[in-house]
């Protein structure tokens, strides 16, 4: 009952806070003063979803700490400032009208990815947004004490990982970890659910949604299609929206029954494979990588079932999610898997796997089990559900 009252309040309150903006029309003004940083060059930027790559739609100097920026926008979305030098860098709702930014720079995190080909700067921690329904419903979100209480859980969680001397503790700590996340989810999407039901218009529940989907991709199909249903303009015309609607109509084109999408890859030396030259056999297409444990950890349960039913007419293709080939060509060497491997590989830059992306696939490792004509079986992270669908045809 407790709970349940606490998503209703949580309802109420942004009910009541997030009330239509009085400004009309696209253009928006944000002003801000972060103290700190008493000069430089700030701009505002989004993510695009078609490149992954951060376009800048305005910027202006930094002057005694304060700023202003100017434009329009034609609907609201999750931005980001960035103030060089330093790269400084701060996330907020944007939309139409007057928005304020104010903070400063205590207890700003600095991150370095330059082993990983991106660049390093500083994240402002200690500021505040005004102006910004959006911002507001997020931010309600981001400071609920259930959200902040499981952050301190995962942080404690991860340190006692680093601090682990042995594999059985860290996976101990793993399996702790993994109960957490699963009771935790059930609150995360109640949350978001009361919230989009209560506004539906509002394009933060989308964003919540997205990000939300981002981590828990095994939601069903159904449920994801369910939710996209409720959301009204200007939500449902959010690159959010779109980009979920993008991902069910794929998930439809794999769901059992569906022909499964025929693909081309190398193999280990550097020969063409065809899915489609496997037609009239049962395929077991394995998502893997050198790198992925649980993967390497499943490979004798996959040379038992292989050695069981391959006279049979099961064949097994690991398609690893190597980008680098000596990676590839080691684990091959130490795991000796006697079936067909291909490599996927990375047209795009910042995108995942082609054909990871192309079968949708949510996390390492990953199976999508065919029947002779090439329809699609089981498309499932767990091995289990794969045996049993095997034996329903094998035995």
């Amino acid at each position: 009952m407790k709970y349940a009252l606490t998503l209703l309040a949580a309802t109420l309150l942004l009910s009541q806070s997030c009330t239509p903006s009085k400004t009309a029309g696209t253009a928006y003004t944000l002003t801000g003063k972060i103290d700190g940083i008493p000069d430089g060059m700030v701009k505002l930027q989004y993510n695009d979803p078609s490149t992954r790559e951060s376009i800048t739609i305005d910027s202006a100097q930094v002057q005694g700490g304060t700023f202003t920026l100017k434009g329009n926008l034609s609907q609201p979305e999750m931005m980001t400032i960035s103030i060089s030098p330093d790269n400084w860098s701060a996330s907020l709702f944007m939309e139409p009208g007057d928005i304020h930014i104010e903070g400063d720079t205590t207890k700003a995190e600095r991150y370095d990815y330059s082993d990983y080909g991106a660049g390093k700067g500083v994240i402002l921690a200690n500021y505040t947004v005004t102006g910004s329904k959006n911002q507001d419903a997020y931010k309600a979100f981001e400071n609920h004490p259930k959200s902040l209480a499981a952050k301190n859980t995962y942080t404690q969680l991860n340190e006692r990982y680093q601090a682990a001397t042995d594999d059985q503790q860290r996976e101990a700590i793993n399996g702790e970890r993994e109960k957490f996340s699963e009771g935790h989810k059930i609150w995360e999407l109640q949350w978001i659910d009361s919230m989009t039901n209560a506004q539906p218009s509002l394009v933060a529940g989308a964003y919540l949604l997205s990000n939300y989907h981002n981590f828990n991709e095994s939601m069903p199909v159904q449920e994801l299609d369910k939710r996209l249903l409720v959301f009204q303009s200007p939500a449902k015309e959010s690159s959010y929206v779109k980009e979920l609607q993008e991902k069910v109509a794929r998930k439809i084109a794999l769901l059992p029954g569906k022909i499964a999408p025929d693909f081309k890859a190398l193999k280990p030396d550097s020969s063409e494979f065809s899915l489609s030259s496997l037609r009239g056999k049962y395929v077991l297409l394995d998502f893997w990588a050198s790198w992925c444990a649980p993967c390497r950890k499943a490979i004798p349960h996959w040379k038992e079932v292989y050695s069981q039913y391959h006279d049979k007419g099961l064949e097994i293709v690991g398609v690893t999610n190597d980008s680098k080939w000596p990676d590839w060509f080691k684990a091959l060497e130490q795991e000796k898997m006697p079936w067909l491997q291909v490599a996927d590989d990375f047209p795009v830059k910042n995108f995942p796997a082609r054909i990871a992306t192309q079968y949708d696939i949510p996390s390492l490792p990953s199976y999508v089990l065919l029947d002779k004509e090439g329809k699609i079986l089981v498309h499932t992270t767990s091995k289990e559900e794969v045996d049993s669908k095997l034996k329903e045809f094998f035995n």
